[in-house]
């Protein structure tokens, strides 16, 4: 732009050089600086359980070609008139052959209905799986979770070109000469939303991906999150490779967005070094040279870190820090006894010095953290070795523990925990992150050989990402919206059962059928919303089961699962968890107000209060509701609510108060008297406005 306009200033005719550079300023208003891809017109959804009534945007069940159209009128109550959108005949259709669509960034106002539940430890929170269009469900749980999650964990489409995801309502595939930004547009959408979930500080976002979008991605995901740390690891998937043309692909790539406050944690596995938990070798800490090396390691540089220190050549017991010689002066190297002095003797036969002070090496003693080394020929003094900052700090935090003491030196002993520890790198090269063996045929021993699912993950590889990053943060909240087979919730209850952790995971996925089946099932004429298609849909008929199935220990017909994790527990003992299966509705805002569809919301409010103890759902006819087991309660009619807040105050355990009143001034007098210990939600008002909040313009610029 810089060049383009000094070149205009060039040109001698005014009027045609005002012309220009006018058109140049508009163009600079449009360009981005960075990542630059196409618009889009806003995604749709189809809402099935909406009425088609005049006024409404419908589709055709099975015409994905057909376009949108508007209803005009109804026809003998089954039937409509409609118009194509954009101009065009009218035609009348049968209702039962049009579906409701809208496009994002329409006032759309979510429920959540209850579809099954398993509960196996009464009074543990719930692990939830919501059957939903995942940015329509980003925004219900941004109205329950904002800047309250932990990790957020998701396995987007990766956009190869193989019909595997849709953008309004059809396959994108090679032939789309905008299927990147189409990838990219679909993807800042719902990275937006997700940004707004994360944990402000300690949040911490993990996108996998392949080549076909790591870079594009790169640059989407600096954009979204400016100030947060980057940093990609590159997975081993698949050692013998799949080959794709000149080389065969062998790994996928997780990119980590870190919070400030975010913490990888050192693990005994680096995921990249061979492996060495069983060598005698790495079960203690490493003693340092207390001699320094590198830069500042002569004398002259440190010239108070030259001093003696007096040793017992005998017994190697250290007797005497001595004091700071001033660097005018030569030491005595010949001293009697022989070998009594160790003095900081470079490699070179130069005079360095040490890395401690006097006093400091004196409390370090004392405490056993020195000791001798053998004594050097070619250096002719002794090696001192000392446990370092890193050492003394594994220490106190209990990494590493005193298993002994020297009788005669007083030096102790001292041996990792469990193993030593090590920050992890960023090449994962493991096994147990096959996504053939651990991913594919762990989902068939679980489902059966009739599952059917693409590239499902490995448990242990996403286990491996909850893991060093959660394993200090048992009660975490992970989220996975684009959750597929529901392998992270599986890695979340693994990891739980290992260190006793009380994880919560949340996932999110559509219930799309694959794209062969879905054209046989139109074709046949069984839509979206149809008994059939529901049944065939990925949520239904793989995520639901698989979290069921592994949860329990055994499929849906009883027999319990073969085979054994890597870790040696039986696939057949399943885990101590919960999980909730919710679908997401939609409704009609002024019901909503009118206070008409509680019971729909009220699995809203169960997730934002923690989704503890059983959904237990209510029409909201009376003066206000306690679910019984769950730590909320609602507040129907505002004009009882002295009694109200007398039952509220023997329920020490209830953490959300929901007060549903159309009154500012009477929500705030309310939540006053019950105080800042508990959090105050007024209904309906803040769900209505937290939809609308969120609404987007319909045509991005």
């Amino acid at each position: 732009m810089a060049l383009l306009e000094d070149l205009i200033k060039d040109i001698a005719d005014p009027r045609l050089r005002n012309q220009i550079a006018g058109e140049v300023s508009k163009l600079k208003t449009r360009k981005k600086f960075g990542l630059v891809f196409e618009q889009h017109l806003p995604e749709i959804v189809q809402l099935p359980g909406l009425p088609v009534k005049p006024g409404a945007r419908v589709a055709k069940r099975t015409d994905k070609a057909g376009g949108f159209f508007v209803v005009t009128a109804g026809v003998n109550g089954k039937k409509v008139s409609i118009v194509p959108e954009r101009g065009g005949p009218e035609e009348i259709m049968a209702k039962a052959d049009l579906v409701v669509v809208k496009r994002f960034g329409e006032p759309i106002y979510p429920a959540l209905i209850p579809v099954d539940r398993l509960t196996q430890v009464p009074g543990k929170p719930y692990h939830t799986l919501i059957n939903a269009d995942n940015f329509h469900a980003l925004q219900v749980l941004l109205y329950c979770y904002e800047g309250l999650v932990d990790l957020i964990y998701i396995d987007p489409p990766y956009n190869t070109g193989a019909r595997d995801w849709k953008y309004n309502n059809d396959f994108v595939d090679t032939n789309d000469q905008y299927r990147h930004s189409k990838w990219l547009s679909m993807m800042k959408k719902r990275l937006d939303l997700a940004r707004r979930l994360l944990k402000p500080n300690s949040g911490t976002l993990i996108v996998t991906i392949d080549e076909h979008e790591v870079h594009h991605l790169g640059a989407l995901l600096e954009e979204v999150f400016p100030d947060l740390y980057r940093q990609m690891a590159t997975i081993v998937i698949n050692q013998k490779g799949v080959a794709q043309g000149r080389l065969s692909r062998a790994e996928e790539y997780a990119i980590f967005c870190f919070g400030p406050g975010a913490e990888v944690i050192a693990q005994e596995d680096d995921l990249l070094s061979p492996d060495r938990l069983d060598s005698k070798r790495f079960t203690t800490p490493r003693w340092e040279w207390l001699l320094r090396g590198g830069t500042n390691s002569r004398r002259e540089d440190r010239q108070k870190l030259f001093f003696p220190i007096h040793v017992d050549p005998e017994t190697h017991a250290i007797v005497e820090i001595g004091e700071a010689l001033p660097l005018g002066k030569v030491p005595n190297l010949n001293v009697k006894p022989a070998r009594s002095v160790a003095w900081p003797v470079r490699t070179d036969g130069s005079f360095g010095n040490w890395r401690v002070s006097p006093p400091t090496l004196r409390k370090l003693l004392e405490k056993g953290f020195v000791k001798l080394g053998g004594f050097d020929e070619s250096r002719k003094t002794w090696t001192v070795l000392y446990l370092g900052a890193r050492a003394q700090q594994q220490i106190e935090d209990g990494d590493v523990e005193i298993v002994g003491r020297n009788p005669v030196t007083k030096a102790v002993e001292v041996a990792y925990t469990s193993g030593q520890r090590r920050q992890i790198k960023t090449v994962w090269h493991r096994a147990a992150h096959d996504a053939g063996v651990y991913g594919s045929s762990l989902l068939r021993t679980i489902l059966g050989e009739g599952a059917s699912f693409s590239f499902p993950k490995s448990l242990y590889a996403v286990r491996d990402c909850l893991k060093i990053l959660l394993a200090n943060r048992k009660h975490a909240t992970i989220l996975d919206f684009f959750a597929g087979s529901g392998t992270t919730l599986h890695a979340t209850a693994l990891l739980n059962a290992e260190d006793g952790g009380t994880r919560r995971c949340i996932l999110v996925t559509n219930n799309e059928v694959g794209d062969s089946r879905g054209k046989q099932l139109l074709a046949g004429g069984k839509g979206p919303g149809s008994e059939e298609w529901e049944r065939e849909g990925i949520c239904e008929s793989v995520t639901w089961p698989r979290v069921r199935y592994s949860l329990e220990g055994k499929r849906g017909d009883g027999t319990r699962l073969p085979g054994e994790y890597l870790n040696d527990r039986a696939m057949s003992e399943g885990f101590e968890e919960n999980a909730q299966y919710l679908k997401i509705d939609f409704l009609d805002p002024a019901e909503v107000n009118r206070g008409e569809k509680y019971e729909a919301i009220l699995p809203i409010l169960w997730m934002m209060a923690g989704a503890s103890g059983d959904l237990e759902l209510s029409k909201g006819s009376g003066k206000y509701h306690f679910p019984k087991g769950c730590p909320f309660c609602v507040l129907l009619r505002e004009d009882h609510f002295k009694e109200f807040a007398a039952k509220l105050a023997e329920r020490t355990e209830i953490t959300h108060v929901f007060l549903v009143t159309d009154s500012v001034e009477a929500f705030y007098e309310m939540s006053g008297r019950i105080g800042k210990r508990k959090r105050c939600v007024q209904l309906y008002k803040s769900y209505l406005d937290n939809f609308k909040i969120n609404m987007e313009p319909a045509y991005a610029d």
